[in-house]
């Protein structure tokens, strides 16, 4: 079970009956507690929404994380002889009242069609004002 922790599941609704219903849905386990996942496009980002499993019930509990993916910059051609590098297709940030995790999300091809598998990686809690795109380089002036 261990290899489960800090990882999850994202899968492109086929069918939405409305608009405002989610484009994605999954589940993913973030420091050996369990989350479903509701996901939305917005212009050119996936917005993400996690709360605890709702069980049998038929509305959704409050959401514990929130946060955006921004897609990945264009891949740069590898060197000859070099291995590939497996780069996220989206990487954002989501954050609670408590934590804050990097979200990774890497495109993966199922039985049924395109899924993303992710990662989350614990990092310091930012002011709301200091988040910005995970794919920002940081300077090297510092």
């Amino acid at each position: 079970m261990s290899n489960d922790r800090d990882r999850g599941k994202l899968f492109e609704y086929a069918q939405k009956q409305k608009p405002s219903q989610p484009a994605f849905h999954g589940d993913c386990t973030v420091d050996g507690t369990d989350y479903e996942i509701r996901g939305w496009h917005r212009e050119e980002q996936i917005t993400l929404s996690l709360a605890p499993p709702r069980g049998d019930k038929n509305t959704f509990p409050p959401d514990v994380f929130r946060g955006a993916l921004d897609p990945a910059p264009p891949a740069k051609p590898a060197r000859k002889g070099a291995e590939p590098v497996v780069v996220p297709a989206w990487s954002g940030d989501i954050v609670s009242d408590e934590a804050a995790y990097t979200v990774r999300a890497f495109e993966k091809q199922g039985k049924s069609g395109v899924y993303f598998t992710l990662t989350f990686e614990r990092i310091e809690r930012p002011a709301r004002d200091e988040r910005k795109s995970s794919w920002d380089i940081p300077d090297d002036d510092d």
